[in-house]
């Protein structure tokens, strides 16, 4: 149950363990691709294209027939799921480095500001209603964006998850009285 202490600042606080999942669910959230992972899909694509080249014509057929596009579609294919394996393990690793192990964490609400523990540290990140960019909820977690900073908060430490985010988002919105 969340503690209220109105004198103090704190409105509410719940505690709850982060976890290398925590982790890979804010490194699993949609953003553009970095540039190397574009640069290594484009080079997937020309390397598919050279190792069909390279195939022998009783394997791969005449130019343009059935049987080259779908070995030139399977080498593709292929090629893609290899690439998202390496992707997919690499955020796990990352995952493990932001979370070397489950450690107790915290997220309050006060009178003036939000607080997080940080996700790659033991720190707090504090935002200021005024500094929330962005509130999302997905199935597991609440995320809320600031211009320098993520807060992860997962869904299994609050009552009422959907509740919670949707309060932030006013809180966001304004106007800001303290």
């Amino acid at each position: 149950a969340p503690a209220r202490d109105f004198d103090g600042g704190l409105v509410r606080r719940w505690p709850y363990i982060l976890t290398q999942a925590d982790a890979l669910a804010l490194l699993r959230l949609r953003r553009p691709w970095p540039r190397w992972q574009r640069w290594s899909l484009g080079a997937l694509a020309l390397s598919s294209g050279a190792a069909v080249a390279l195939l022998p014509p009783a394997t791969v057929g005449p130019w343009g027939s059935t049987r080259f596009v779908l070995v030139l579609a399977g080498g593709a294919v292929l090629g893609a799921l290899v690439l998202l394996a390496v992707r997919g393990l690499w955020r796990r690793r990352q995952a493990a480095r932001m979370v070397p192990t489950p450690r107790p964490a915290v997220f309050e609400e006060w009178i003036d500001c939000i607080a997080a523990t940080q996700i790659d540290g033991t720190d707090e990140d504090y935002l200021s209603p005024e500094l929330i960019g962005e509130v999302l909820l997905t199935r597991s977690h609440i995320f809320v964006t600031s211009h320098s900073t993520t807060l992860v908060i997962p869904n299994r430490a609050l009552p009422d998850a959907p509740a919670l985010a949707a309060h932030l988002r006013d809180l966001a919105q304004g106007p800001y009285y303290f």
